[in-house]
């Protein structure tokens, strides 16, 4: 081949950078530009093996369809793999590389640096000499004495270290942390790398060795052992847990914790979670044969499933189940293990399970409730009624030639046994059925300038009990009419206020609602209670919810509000309201043990909030008596949050002759103090994002205390210190918790995260999560790597 011959070859096939333009002296079928808009994160098998080669260098000797040569800043690119050296050595009939002299292979964003590579590029099977690599999953890098290439997802690094931290300048640099292993053997399919005869070292020093250990490539899930978690309790000592995780199938798993507690003994958790497309729930389970403070065993379980049934029928569609199971082996359990999990309400323990269906505008529930009630001498509750069972359904039309109609029908069967309360006898038990209908009418008028809307109600109750009444009867009856009227005006207008143009409006309303008396003085109180007296109920029917108590209204509500808000976005920037009640007639009807409530005006609701930016926001309510001039009960919340990372909440809650309480909760870098200053950039200019702080070689500040002013202490703690060094994060926070007004339990929580490999310790992560507002992880991935992030 001639030497002009020779350059068009090359031109043609492997310059770099260059279209294929099409030649008017070539036939018009032999090059052809196909324009593609992909740009596609995973590269098929087929593209990968019809993809052009292209190359470059200083000098280009080659044979075509045999072989090529490439010295002096040599390059040799494919579809998914770039490899760069000062010395190429490509045989095309076998599809072989040889490079020498400071080899870089760049592949679906993993980077690998060498002094020599020999490699077969189709099946990616070769050998890396003293090479150090770079991961794109989790940011891992080391160093390895060689790497093997199995294929495109495994390899083999052998006499290897793994570590997340950057290398800093300076001969002298070592790794905050390093994970050395006699092989890292890399399995990108199962996303897991599986280290042998390993040795864990945090600043020189070496804290864990194993013969051998997986952990995943990213945070996606991967079964084995996961790091030890440690903590000290003040009632339960030193705590010390082992965690295995099963990934079971994409859509289940389960983990498997065993914790010897220095006070207690040994204690096996297990949690078991799934998600399909129709079913979900989880399922933990707690045991301590033996536990030494208590001297007997203990248990607690927990259970959730919501789901739907195909009843196989298109008129019946689908069912809806839930199931909620909660139980524990004795009434201290929610003392002594106030972090399983098992019920929010700790004490009132619920085990439900229902079914529900609805078809148009019909639907229908049946379930069953039974509670566990956790007593305590000193402060004795009174357990609830079970429900055994319950049976509910509603017809609910709406736009029927402009009416509204709904009418509700439930029968439930209430059972309770008063025995569980220390010293309580069952003489005030009213066991029995209850059977109720509710109707309700309205005719809705709605416009831009306001709305009119008469409603009418009709309730109907029957009772029957076991046991007869103070009246001698087991049966009653009650038949009760509402009448309500919600009327208000709608008034905007333009405003500007600092110079922003804003739309305010000022709203009226008036409520009026009128229902009849009837004593139900002994009728039970199976599920009634009474609601929050807030600015939103003081426009309802009733001041009390469930169906045992009809309280006799004859009042009118009288209030107004006014909101501002951004002329250009529409956002709501403040808001104001004021409301109070008259009643024509006192309230006869009450609760046991409520105060009367006589005629005349109530308490005056005033509230305001105001969110002029998305740094600041306040928000308060205050209820004022109108006859002693004194605030009844008040509430101040506000938020600054002026960046990520940087969030102070505070609260203020005040209830007459009750409580007054202060909370204060934060978290904050210790190293900024200025609050004025508030920015969305890191020093480089770089944008903050959630999940990656605020820099490396930062302090944050981090709790929340509960102040009461009426006792003149604290009630809840939570103080701790976070510090983020790049590469591993630490933690340490204290807790302090009042179980009654004269006992507390207290803790420390202490971890060590090591970025992208595992977290070691007692996590306080969901503790700080749930007691700080707006809380922020310094570490979480919320976006999936791809391979143009190191794109060559």
């Amino acid at each position: 081949m001639s030497l002009c011959g020779m350059l068009l070859w090359q031109w043609l096939c492997f310059a770099p950078n260059q279209a294929r333009a099409q030649d008017p002296a070539l036939p018009s079928q032999s090059l052809r530009l196909q324009n593609s808009p992909r740009f596609e994160e995973k590269i098929s098998e087929q593209e990968r093996k019809q993809s052009p080669t292209f190359v470059t260098g200083q000098t280009i000797n080659a044979r075509p369809d045999l072989d090529l040569l490439i010295e002096g800043d040599a390059t040799l690119r494919k579809q998914g793999l770039n490899v760069k050296a000062q010395r190429i050595e490509y045989d095309q009939a076998l599809d072989t590389i040889k490079a020498t002299g400071d080899v870089r292979i760049s592949r679906q964003g993993n980077l690998f640096y060498g002094p020599a590579l020999s490699l077969q590029v189709d099946s990616f099977q070769g050998k890396f000499l003293q090479a150090q690599y770079e991961l794109l999953k989790g940011g891992g890098r080391g160093s390895a004495s060689e790497i093997e290439f199995i294929d495109s997802k495994r390899a083999i690094i052998r006499n290897a270290t793994y570590t997340t931290c950057s290398r800093q300048p300076g001969p002298s640099w070592l790794p905050a942390w390093i994970l050395k292993a006699s092989s890292f053997q890399i399995n990108e399919e199962d996303n897991a790398i599986e280290a042998k005869n390993l040795q864990l070292r945090f600043q020189d020093v070496p804290i864990l060795a194993a013969p051998s250990l997986t952990f995943p490539l990213d945070n996606s899930r991967n079964s084995g052992f996961l790091a030890p978690l440690i903590g000290i309790d003040s009632v339960s000592g030193i705590e010390i847990s082992s965690p295995y995780y099963w990934n079971i199938a994409p859509h289940r798993d389960a983990t498997f914790t065993s914790t010897v507690m220095s006070k207690r003994g040994l204690s096996l958790d297990s949690e078991f979670r799934y998600l399909e497309s129709e079913n979900q729930g989880q399922t933990r389970f707690n045991v301590m044969a033996n536990d030494l403070l208590r001297q007997r065993s203990r248990w607690g379980l927990s259970s959730q499933h919501t789901g739907e049934i195909d009843m196989g029928n298109v008129g019946l569609g689908r069912v809806g189940m839930n199931v909620n199971i909660n139980r524990v082996s004795d009434d201290n359990y929610w003392r002594d293990f106030p972090k399983t999990g098992l019920s929010s309400t700790q004490r009132l323990l619920p085990a439900s399970g229902s079914l529900k269906w609805s078809q148009g505008d019909f639907s229908m529930m049946a379930q069953v409730l039974q509670f566990q009630t956790l007593q305590d001498i000193s402060s004795p509750i009174t357990p609830p009624y079970n429900r055994s069972p319950q049976i509910m359904g509603r017809y609910d039309k709406r736009e029927l030639n402009g009416f509204d109609f709904s009418l509700t029908a439930d029968t439930t069967r209430f059972e309770a046994d008063y025995s569980q309360v220390p010293g309580g006898t069952s003489s005030s038990l009213r066991n029995g059925q209850r059977s109720f209908a509710a109707a309700q009418l309205s005719r809705p008028w709605l416009s831009s300038w306001g709305f009119v809307i008469p409603t009418v109600q009709l309730h109907a109750t029957r009772y029957q009990f076991d046991t007869t009444l103070v009246n001698g009867h087991l049966e009653a009856n009650r038949l009760l009419p509402t009448f309500s009227l919600d009327t208000g005006l709608i008034y905007e207008r333009d405003a500007s206020f600092f110079g922003r143009g804003l739309r305010q409006t000022l709203e009226p309303r008036a409520f009026f609602v009128k229902t009849p008396y009837k004593d139900q003085s002994a009728l039970p109180t199976y599920d009634s209670g009474a609601v929050d007296f807030n600015l939103t109920t003081i426009y309802a029917e009733s001041p009390y919810v469930g169906q045992d108590r009809i309280a006799d209204n004859h009042l009118v509500t009288l209030g107004v509000n006014s909101r501002l808000f951004d002329a250009s976005t529409g956002a709501e920037l403040a808001r104001f309201g004021v409301a109070q009640r008259f009643r024509f007639s006192d309230q006869r009807v009450r609760l046991p043990g409520e105060l009367p409530v006589g005629s005349g005006f109530s308490d005056i609701l005033v509230g305001a909030g105001m969110r002029l930016n998305n740094r600041w926001s306040f928000d308060s309510t205050v209820q004022f008596d109108t006859q002693t001039h004194l605030s009844t009960r008040s509430t101040l919340t506000t938020r600054y949050n002026p960046s990520p990372y940087k969030v102070i909440n505070t609260a203020y809650r005040f209830t007459r002759n009750q409580s007054e309480q202060i909370d204060l909760g934060w978290q904050w870098p210790l190293r900024d103090f200025s609050f004025s200053k508030e920015t969305d950039t890191l020093p480089n200019g770089q944008a903050i994002g959630p999940g990656q702080g605020l820099g490396s070689d930062r302090w944050y500040s981090v709790g929340r205390m509960n102040f009461s002013m009426k006792d003149s202490k604290l009630v809840d703690t939570l103080l701790g210190l976070e510090y983020d060094a790049g590469c591993w994060l630490g933690r340490v926070v204290y807790e302090r918790l009042q179980n009654t007004t004269s006992t507390s339990r207290s803790r420390i929580l202490f971890q060590l995260e090591f970025v992208g490999l595992a977290r070691v310790g007692a996590s306080p992560l969901k503790t700080l999560r749930d007691n700080i507002p707006r809380y922020q992880y310094l570490r979480e991935d919320l976006a999936p790597t791809s391979r143009f992030t190191s794109y060559d």
